[in-house]
C-alpha cells in the first residue's frame, strides 16, 4: 500500500509533527474509483484527515505544511 508523509505544525506548542499515513487519504471519491485529484483536492483530503484523525490522535490542533507520497 502507498503511503503519504504529512509535515505538519503543532500549533499549540509550535513543535513541528511529521506522519506517515495510508495514501488513500489524500484521495477523493471520482465517479468510477478513488482518484489523486490535484495538489488543491490533496490538501482538502489531508485536512479532513487531520481535523477527524490527526487532531483527536495527537490531542492538539495541526496545520498541514507540507506532504509528499512515498
Amino acid at each position: 500500500m502507498d503511503t503519504v508523509t504529512l509535515k505538519m505544525i503543532d500549533e499549540l506548542t509550535g513543535e513541528a509533527v511529521e506522519r506517515t499515513i495510508c495514501a488513500l487519504s489524500a484521495y477523493r471519491n471520482g465517479s468510477v474509483c478513488w482518484e489523486k485529484g490535484d495538489d488543491q483536492s490533496q490538501r482538502e483530503q489531508l485536512e479532513r484527515w487531520i481535523s477527524e484523525r490527526g487532531n483527536p490522535q495527537h490531542e492538539t490542533i495541526l496545520r498541514l505544511v507540507s506532504w509528499n507520497f512515498n
